[in-house]
């Protein structure tokens, strides 16, 4: 749950309802921007964009938390790109797996060099993937505990996405988790028939997190500060936007930091 440095309470019929008082995060915005882009000339800056992933479980919020980051950083003067995730590119009428996610996670990791090394890896201060390369990671988790791949295979796909190379174009991983009673609710909310999908079923969602808190826990993300585990079960939309919001400022600021120690130690 957020902790509600940005959301204030105050009584209505009865009950607290919460509101958001975002200036707190707008002025950290706005700092961003200054010493990423004091000119406001995007084009004269020869750095990558600020790059974030969103990954999880379904019905999360992934999807809805880049397109609320989206509205916030564009109405705060940053220029966004949101790359469209693989799922909606890669149209296979039968999604063999694991084949349909090396394809997903290859887009996506395409995508990820081409808006970080390409020749318009100027043309936006943020790039925010709705999965990209731990989503393929975790997704490999999830073969092996069902039988579809072997361990040895496991690994070789995880090094192989994890790359340094890969890796250092993100500066945040959000892993976007609900429980499986939520997620399945939230869909029936929005839903003219309550047949369970091939993926939105109690067993299936319940393999998924556990194959998340199994990556997770593997790899020890709680010890990277570019790693964000977040349970969104119990919030409302604008509640898990605010703290993914918060925690990608917070990125921005170490790398800029980074960046600019980097500079004073090589000045001449």
């Amino acid at each position: 749950m957020y902790d509600g440095r940005v959301l204030t309470s105050l009584p209505q019929r009865g009950r607290k309802e919460k509101r958001m008082d975002t200036t707190f995060l707008e002025s950290r915005a706005a700092e961003v921007l200054s010493r990423f882009d004091p000119e406001k000339l995007r084009k004269s800056l020869l750095s990558r964009p600020f790059m974030i992933e969103t990954f999880g479980t379904p019905k999360s919020g992934k999807s809805t938390m880049r397109e609320m980051l989206k509205h916030f950083f564009k109405r705060n003067g940053l220029s966004v790109s949101t790359p469209i995730e693989g799922a909606e590119v890669v149209e296979w009428i039968k999604r063999h797996e694991p084949e349909y996610n090396f394809q997903t996670g290859e887009y996506a990791l395409s995508l990820a060099r081409e808006r970080a090394l390409g020749p318009g890896h100027r043309d936006f201060h943020v790039v925010i993937f709705d999965r990209a390369i731990y989503d393929c990671v975790a997704r490999m988790e999830y073969y092996v505990a069902n039988g579809k791949i072997s361990e040895e295979h496991r690994r070789a796909v995880e090094g192989y996405f994890l790359l340094p190379h890969n890796r250092e174009m993100f500066d945040l991983h959000v892993c976007l988790v609900a429980k499986p009673e939520v997620a399945i609710h939230r869909e029936l909310a929005r839903a003219l028939t309550k047949k369970p999908g091939e993926t939105m079923n109690a067993d299936t969602l319940s393999k998924l997190l556990k194959a998340h808190e199994s990556m997770w826990k593997r790899l020890g993300c709680d010890n990277d500060p570019s790693m964000v585990w977040h349970d969104s079960s119990t919030e409302n939309e604008q509640e898990t936007a605010l703290s993914i919001l918060d925690s990608a400022l917070a990125a921005f600021m170490r790398r800029l930091d980074a960046e600019e120690s980097r500079k004073l130690i090589t000045a001449p």
